[in-house]
């Protein structure tokens, strides 16, 4: 008998709400409240993750942060409010919009959040360093 091993590999993302646990504190007699994360597993890789995949609840709400489903990497940015996904988009975000930007995208329209105003509509993004810049901007306009 053969047994078959999954064709697809299991990723482990961070749920937004984490479990509480009492636990009695051996030093003060108390009881203190301690957070554990918790992680949901899904077999979509991060190259494939977008807004239309991402986990939710039945009343709509997202289970993990985007961030962590996008696995954006921030590291660059000293706000924190734009990085680099696995999935090739420079994504800039707020409390009120995220968008994503890559190289080949189109910026068509003169109210574009983010847009080059010193380029003539309608132009390309040229490569990933002027999709940083679109990020960037989108994330300090839309704030």
């Amino acid at each position: 008998m053969k047994f078959y091993k999954y064709l697809f590999e299991n990723y482990e993302v961070p749920l937004r709400v984490k479990k509480k646990e009492k636990k009695m504190n051996s030093k003060t007699n108390r009881m203190k409240t301690f957070k554990k994360t918790r992680y949901i597993k899904t077999d979509i890789s991060p190259e494939n993750r977008s807004f239309d995949n991402i986990p939710k609840y039945s009343d709509s709400s997202n289970k993990v942060k985007f961030q962590d489903w996008l696995e954006i990497d921030t590291s660059k940015s000293k706000s924190k409010n734009w990085g680099w996904s696995k999935n090739g988009y420079c994504y800039g975000w707020s409390h009120r919009a995220v968008y994503g930007f890559k190289k080949g995208d189109k910026v068509e329209k003169e109210d574009s959040i983010g847009r080059d105003t010193s380029r003539k509509l309608p132009y390309k993004i040229k490569d990933d360093k002027d999709a940083e810049k679109h990020a960037i901007r989108f994330a300090r306009e839309v704030a």
